[in-house]
């Protein structure tokens, strides 16, 4: 075989070989890049007592929970766009699994001076 056929055998298949590890890298971050892990979910608490939502205003990502307790010997609601708890008696609580974002006013039906807000993101 020739010298130089054989050098531009040789270049041929270095190239080949590179673009061959070029390909598998570039492959390797964009399957990397799109499987980030995801936050874990989680819940959170949102205490009623002495007619008040603690924390008043609470930010909370998608598919996290949030529960409301009823600490007070009355029931109470936490109702909004998108939110609506009906009555949580007095001892009691309710769950609720944030599945979209935005921003959510809510307060207490039974009484009104009682307001909160979920932020989700």
């Amino acid at each position: 075989m020739n010298h130089n056929k054989l050098n531009r055998q040789i270049g041929r298949t270095l190239m080949c070989f590179s673009a061959f590890l070029l390909f598998a890298f570039c492959t390797a971050s964009v399957a990397q890049a799109q499987s980030k892990p995801k936050a874990a979910k989680k819940t959170v608490v949102v205490n009623i007592k002495n007619y008040e939502f603690s924390p008043a205003t609470l930010t909370v990502n998608v598919g996290d929970t949030v529960v409301w307790r009823n600490g007070d010997v009355t029931p109470h609601t936490a109702t909004g766009k998108g939110i609506n708890s009906g009555s949580i008696a007095a001892g009691g609580s309710w769950s609720f699994t944030a599945k979209k974002k935005g921003s959510f006013a809510y307060i207490c039906t039974f009484h009104p001076t009682m307001k909160g807000k979920l932020i989700v993101k």
